[in-house]
């Protein structure tokens, strides 16, 4: 049975603690052909998947449906996500340096210690994700909605929040040095932020 996001299966690798990756039997670090894997996956059929540490930089998932799937470690640098929907999807410590999720669903996705440095996240749906702890220096989150987001702790020194619902986003302890926050709308907590530089 393929292994899923609720009821992953383990690595067949005998000593492996890990779980096996959907549509594999081994876990990423024990997978033989990751070439084959990647390009045997199917962007329409990844919903709940398990897809921990996978390598898909540089891929094409434009309009990809990744609701619910954990794609925890993955490196997703350089990957076109645009418009994809990533509604709960777990991205924690992933690499998204440079990748493109324009008007991506991140609704309630969680993105914590992931690396969205330089990404294109503009007009993005960002509302009620966590964000605690991302990297995201120099991201355009223009026109984004970032409703009740959780951007705690994270560091944003050069991002572009141009235009973006900031609504209830909490942005406490966060490096906002040099960020560009003109135009956002909406009441956010700033407590113990660092503004120096950023235009509001």
């Amino acid at each position: 049975m393929d292994s899923t996001h609720y009821a992953p299966e383990p690595c067949s690798t005998e000593g492996c603690s890990l779980n096996a990756l959907t549509g594999a039997k081994t876990c990423w670090d024990h997978l033989e052909d990751r070439q084959a894997f990647v390009d045997a996956l199917r962007p329409g059929a990844l919903v709940d998947a398990w897809l921990v540490g996978v390598d898909l930089s540089n891929r094409d998932l434009k309009n990809a449906n990744l609701v619910g799937a954990r794609l925890s470690k993955a490196n997703l640098s350089g990957c076109n996500l645009c418009g994809a929907d990533l509604r709960r999807t777990f991205l924690d410590d992933a690499n998204l340096r440079g990748a493109d999720l324009s008007n991506a669903n991140l609704e309630l996705a969680v993105l914590g210690g992931a690396d969205v440095s330089g990404a294109c996240l503009r007009g993005a749906n960002l509302q009620r994700s966590n964000l605690v702890g991302t990297q995201g220096r120099d991201a355009d989150f223009s026109n984004t909605n970032l409703y009740y987001a959780r951007p705690g702790n994270a560091d944003l020194r050069g991002a572009n929040f141009a235009g973006a619902n900031i609504q209830r986003t909490i942005f406490r302890r966060a490096n906002l040095r040099g960020a560009n926050l003109s135009g956002a709308s909406g009441q956010a907590n700033f407590e113990d932020a660092d503004l120096e530089g950023a235009s509001r």
